[in-house]
């Protein structure tokens, strides 16, 4: 077999296998990965500043359903999830937040308030030395 033919047999086979590694990638890709997308909604300050709730909507459900997320913090390292609900879609093409209420009764007491019907993963719970509590709204907001 002559030089050059050698050559262009084996520019065809790294040129193969790119496209082959191209197309694992294409089908394979979106299913790698965690594919969640945050959107952070607000973050409150305890009076002291010594903790911070935050309540973010993401996309981290296996069927990327938005969900929203109530997280304490006491530092940017340490993050609890404290409560967990399916985000409220009002309709086809528009988007509204899960309307939740959240109060520091004092800088070590967390008061979550959110609608009736939702029905989420909450309960009371501590994260370090804060105490968190949850409340239906009395009237909706």
């Amino acid at each position: 077999m002559s030089k050059a033919l050698r050559i262009v047999i084996y520019v065809l086979a790294v040129f193969g296998f790119a496209q082959l590694a191209m197309l694992a990638l294409f089908f394979v890709g979106p299913h790698v990965g965690s594919g969640c997308a945050a959107y952070p909604v607000m973050e409150v300050p305890s009076p002291t500043t010594a903790y911070l709730a935050t309540v973010e909507n993401n996309t981290c459900t296996p069927s990327h359903e938005l969900q929203t997320i109530v997280f304490v913090s006491d530092g940017p390292s340490t993050k609890t999830s404290v409560f967990m609900a399916p985000s409220a879609l009002r309709d086809a093409g528009s988007y509204s937040p899960l309307p939740l209420k959240l109060t520091w009764l004092g800088d070590a007491q967390l008061q979550v308030e959110y609608p009736r019907g939702v029905e989420g993963n909450y309960q009371e719970t501590s994260v370090g030395n804060v105490n968190v509590v949850y409340k239906q709204f009395a009237h909706e907001p």
